[in-house]
């Protein structure tokens, strides 16, 4: 007497609502990254109409940043702190003190700000930005 065994299927995970839940995640993250506020440096922009700025060679104050992140001022090169104080100094004895920040083409990105947000803890306003040109 033989006895006959049933042929069992393989047992699988149902997979029909999977696109369904791919569907829903990704909205998901659209409307998540929809709320994310992104925070930048405020600079303040001149009006609309108005006259370009005549300014005395005696108000600038020129710092370069190079293609590895080194401020530079008055051809030398300075760190953060030193070159705040410096322009603390220099605000301190010209109130019409315009900063010139001219970085160079691979500056890294993170320079700029950090620059501009050391200004604005000076509460220094007047700022001209202009990339340097290429080797």
């Amino acid at each position: 007497m033989r006895i006959r065994r049933k042929i069992r299927e393989a047992d699988e995970i149902p997979l029909s609502s999977t696109a369904d839940i791919a569907f829903l995640l990704i909205v998901f993250f659209l409307a998540a990254s929809a709320l994310l506020e992104m925070r930048g440096v405020a600079i303040p922009l001149p009006k609309k109409n108005a006259p370009p700025m005549e300014i005395e060679e005696k108000n600038l104050f020129r710092v370069e940043i190079s293609d590895d992140g080194q401020y530079i001022q008055d051809g030398n090169s300075v760190s953060l702190d030193q070159l705040k104080k410096e322009t603390e100094k220099a605000f301190k004895e010209n109130e019409d003190l315009v900063v010139v920040i001219r970085p160079f083409p691979d500056a890294p990105t993170g320079s700029v700000p950090r620059l501009i947000r050391m200004l604005q803890e000076l509460n220094i306003q007047r700022v001209s930005l202009a990339m340097k040109k290429g080797k």
